[in-house]
């Protein structure tokens, strides 16, 4: 198949070829060997948009900015027009329906299977969303962002999941990505947990060290609790002899954390690499905590920062958004003012253009703060800092709290997983080997959490409710990793029955199931495009959600393997194939890889 070079950059392929049809209709009517430039192929493939429902057609163009140019009124325009494109034998036009100013255009299915399936199939489609016209901006994503000395629960997925999956989503888009951690690894947690092990003698076990840390850190926090008012000033004193011995990075609590802080960091790896999620540089507190105390000084000597009342900080009460203490009474930094140092690393050592933050919307206010305080310091990139702000992952129960002990560990989230998975997998066992269970376990597992935690709108919260997420039906991962399990088992089954693919007349595929899966094929590069402007994997989720459903439903009306001839059962083959292609795809962008076959 070929593309023409004057729509080869433009994403959505069965747009871009109407787009060139209207173009060429246009040419005719006005016997114009040039076009007015508003009306250049870009210019109409931006014109044309996708009706409410699937019946009006397949593309609708208001003619309002055509007529503009033309200098003639909307409804003339989309008569003549109608009539030159019925008129005009395009392969890509089928039907036209005029309303007033508006034309619904339908586009025949075989023109769809025809040009999209074999592009699918040789990647030329997919390839389509890495071309741009122009540089782009380069982006650092930094997510998880975990405290050391803490317990890494489900809730932390979301950010794991979020931020991952927004990389891959950037990167197919043909962003250059620098995936960033930064963990915290300093502050009051820290010593509230080493002050509890040194002051109670505990010894840690020998393995899951780091959710042990997490155990010391809920119970540090309910002795402190019940410190009476008479203790409180020599435990506070305590607590803050190990903060400083901790700074001075010499002796044996130095030490400890140091030790302590590595057992976290193994957890949090054991974790990524469960998980998928990927790194190229890990930031920490430790690492900014003296570059914090330099910014501070130099935008004070600017007379950007100013003094108050014994703290150093940012006038934003014009703003709405406060004083933004940067320096507090005691000489301390803030979380804001490290911040501020990490941004400008960043920007100086990575020349970072466009800085995304996955936090949790606890946090809104402390970006806003940060952000206008960027500016304010004149850093051009603050206005190209994003804080994707999403909701909390609660219990059936309500919040989770590391603070309270009331959560989902890591390990106990892994374990849970296996064992609802186990109900579907234990079925197999005889007939897989057990390499190929223990694989299939972790990809559905993986896939669980991944798609659970990622399938809403951001900003909502979520309910983690395992046997939900794990379901095999409704909007769930299992159901979609199903869905391409089936459909693999459909080629696997036609290779076996030494199918012949060469007489695959793609032209037959026209039955109202087969468009309606080819419509959601050709959509795909569109929405990973909407997912990456949104930064919301959720609209890719969704996609692929109705996508498996389309599929499901033209298997259901169109046997592929009983199809009436030959070459209808070839040409069904291919479009199988194409379905799971894309699909694979789209949930490798979400981090998700599905077993061959369940």
């Amino acid at each position: 198949m070929t593309y023409s070079p004057a729509i080869d950059h433009l994403h959505d392929h069965s747009k871009a070829q109407v787009a060139a049809a209207v173009q060429h209709a246009l040419s005719g009517i006005l016997s114009l060997a040039e076009l007015p430039s508003g009306l250049e192929i870009d210019k109409i493939y931006g014109m044309l948009e996708r009706p409410p429902e699937a019946a009006m057609g397949d593309y609708a163009l208001p003619c309002f900015r055509i007529a503009k140019e033309l200098k003639r009124k909307p409804q003339d325009v989309a008569d003549e027009l109608s009539k030159a494109l019925t008129a005009g034998g395009s392969p890509w036009i089928e039907k036209i329906d005029t309303a007033g100013p508006f034309m619904n255009i339908h586009v025949p299915a075989s023109a769809l299977a025809q040009n999209l399936v074999p592009a699918i199939l040789d990647g030329s489609l997919i390839e389509r969303n890495k071309r741009a016209t122009g540089p782009r901006p380069k982006v650092m994503i930094e997510y998880s962002q975990p405290n050391t000395h803490k317990s890494f629960h489900v809730g932390h997925m979301r950010n794991v999941v979020l931020g991952d999956s927004l990389g891959r989503i950037y990167k197919a888009c043909g962003y250059p990505v620098m995936m960033v951690n930064y963990i915290g690894d300093e502050g009051a947690h820290i010593a509230k947990c080493l002050w509890y092990i040194l002051k109670n003698n505990q010894k840690a076990p020998d393995t899951q060290m780091g959710e042990w840390l997490g155990r010391m850190y809920s119970s540090a926090s309910a002795a402190l609790d019940a410190v009476t008012d008479d203790d409180k000033i020599k435990v506070n004193e305590e607590l803050s002899q190990i903060l400083r011995e901790i700074e001075s990075k010499q002796g044996p609590t130095f030490d400890l954390w140091k030790k302590t802080r590595q057992w976290s960091i193994n957890e949090f790896n054991e974790i990524y690499a469960w998980s998928g999620a990927h790194f190229d540089h890990w930031f920490s507190e430790s690492e900014v905590s003296e570059e914090s105390q330099e910014i501070v000084d130099e935008y004070l000597e600017k007379g950007v920062f100013v003094n108050s009342e014994g703290a150093v900080g940012l006038d934003l009460k014009d703003e709405k958004l406060g004083f933004v203490i940067l320096r507090k009474r005691d000489g301390n930094t803030t979380y804001a003012t490290k911040d501020l140092a990490l941004a400008r690393r960043k920007f100086s050592q990575f020349n970072i253009e466009k800085a995304i933050y996955v936090v949790a919307s606890e946090q809104n206010l402390h970006f806003k703060q940060v952000f206008r305080t960027l500016d304010k310091m004149g850093f051009p990139q603050a206005k190209s800092c994003y804080h994707l702000s999403y909701g909390m992952v609660v219990g059936p129960d309500g919040k989770m709290s590391s603070r309270a002990g009331n959560i989902i560990t890591f390990n106990e989230l892994r374990e849970r997983l296996d064992l609802e998975l186990a109900k579907y997998l234990d079925k197999y066992r005889g007939d897989w080997s057990d390499a190929e269970i223990k694989d299939a376990t972790h990809k559905l597992a993986t896939g669980t959490i991944r798609y659970g935690m990622v399938c809403s709108d951001p900003v909502k919260d979520i309910v983690f409710h395992l046997k939900d997420w794990a379901d095999f039906e409704g909007n769930t991962g299992p159901y979609l990793m199903y869905a391409y399990a089936r459909t693999r088992s459909i080629l696997r089954k036609a290779k076996d029955s030494g199918l012949s693919l060469k007489d695959a007349n793609l032209a037959l595929l026209s039955s109202p199931e087969e468009k309606d899966v080819l419509r959601y094929l050709n959509d795909l590069n569109n929405v990973i495009i909407q997912a990456c402007e949104s930064n919301k994997p959720s609209v890719l989720c969704h996609h692929l959600f109705n996508m498996c459903k389309a599929n499901n439903r033209s298997l259901a009306a169109n046997p592929v393997l009983k199809a009436e001839t030959a070459p209808l059962r070839s040409a069904r083959v291919l479009l199988a194939e194409a379905f799971t292609e894309s699909l694979k795809y789209g949930l490798s962008l979400l981090g998700i890889e599905p077993p061959e076959r369940m």
